[in-house]
């Protein structure tokens, strides 16, 4: 039980560190001064004094109010990208007082990988929240980071059995969600990119959609029928694609006889063919980074997220640009 009570604290403590790194800390030295905790390592004693205790409430209200503020916060998060990690170690070294040489390498790799863990699924949900339109949510989620850093901190210290639980929890929602996340900030820091380009090169986005890489070229060649040309083409993100996990970068290519999608799953290539028979509608909704581009056909609806500059380039109509033989007239 002894055992399980120290792992308990120590990974807790190292996980809310990359939540919040100054509250767990108050927290610590709240519990330590005040004697609030029974039992708890002579190490913390550091923690407890009334200069740390100051600094430690201070840096937390400092960040109450940064992290309440849209893009400010996610200035504060990459601050905090070695802060946090480094925190959590220091925190879990702390607890193995004068251990082997070895064990102290170990922990400190334990408490910087859950901080980091936490920090960068932290972050990565927050900049994901951030392209809302609406601030309530940012500042709810907020609090509930707050509330949830004091309260696993103090359980940590007082419940370490009831506090391990929670976090090896909590660690198997980051291994389900961190793909996803870090999926979705990739595209999120891609689109601010290629907004970035095209504010310096006016021409980017038509160019793009106009010139495919040679493997989209490549590819095309290999599956296209007689006749068939290409019309547009640009990277897309999944939204709601059967079998395509969500915000799964795609290569989209439109051509005078179906739309393609390509995509990697499970280090594979793999493409999906949607004949323009069976397209039903399309439409595009704008955005501030990303456009949703919306193709309706006999399989249901598809989502699809755009760059937006290159959404601006997308045929308004693909089945009215027809020839008089019943093909799509390709745009180049």
């Amino acid at each position: 039980m002894e055992i399980i009570a120290k792992l308990g604290t120590l990974l807790g403590l190292s996980f809310v560190s990359g939540i919040n790194l100054y509250a767990t800390i108050a927290v610590v030295g709240f519990c330590t001064k005040y004697q609030l905790v029974e039992g708890l390592p002579r190490e913390f004693d550091v923690l407890a004094n009334d200069a740390v205790i100051f600094v430690a409430v201070l840096l937390y209200l400092m960040e109450f109010l940064v992290d309440k503020i849209p893009g400010l916060d996610t200035l504060w998060d990459f601050i905090h990208t070695l802060i946090r990690p480094l925190g959590g170690a220091m925190l879990a070294l702390m607890q193995v007082g004068d251990a082997s040489p070895a064990l102290e390498v170990i922990v400190f790799m334990l408490g910087a990988s859950l901080a980091s863990a936490a920090h960068v699924t932290k972050a990565g949900t927050r900049l994901i929240i951030n392209t809302s339109p609406e601030p309530v949510s940012n500042f709810l989620v907020s609090l509930a980071e707050d509330a949830g850093a004091f309260g696993l901190a103090y359980v940590s210290l007082a419940y370490p059995g009831i506090g391990l639980i929670i976090t090896l929890v909590l660690l198997a929602v980051i291994a389900v969600m961190l793909p996803l996340v870090l999926r979705t900030v990739r595209m999120l820091f891609s689109a601010i990119w290629f907004r970035l380009k095209c504010a310096l090169w006016k021409e980017a986005a038509w160019t793009q959609t106009r010139s495919p890489s040679y493997a989209l070229d490549a590819f095309f060649d290999e599956v296209k029928t007689e006749g068939e040309k290409l019309i547009w083409t640009a990277r897309a993100y999944a939204l709601r694609i059967p079998q395509v996990p969500r915000s799964t970068a795609l290569d989209v290519l439109v051509s005078s006889n179906a739309i393609y999608f390509l995509y990697r799953r499970r280090f594979r290539r793999q493409s999906t063919r949607v004949p323009l028979e069976d397209v039903e509608l399309q439409k595009v909704y704008p955005g501030i980074l990303m456009s949703r581009w919306m193709i309706r056909g006999s399989r249901g609806d598809w989502l699809l997220n755009l760059y937006r500059p290159l959404a601006q380039t997308l045929p308004v109509d693909l089945k009215g640009m027809v020839t008089p033989d019943g093909r799509l007239e390709p745009v180049y």
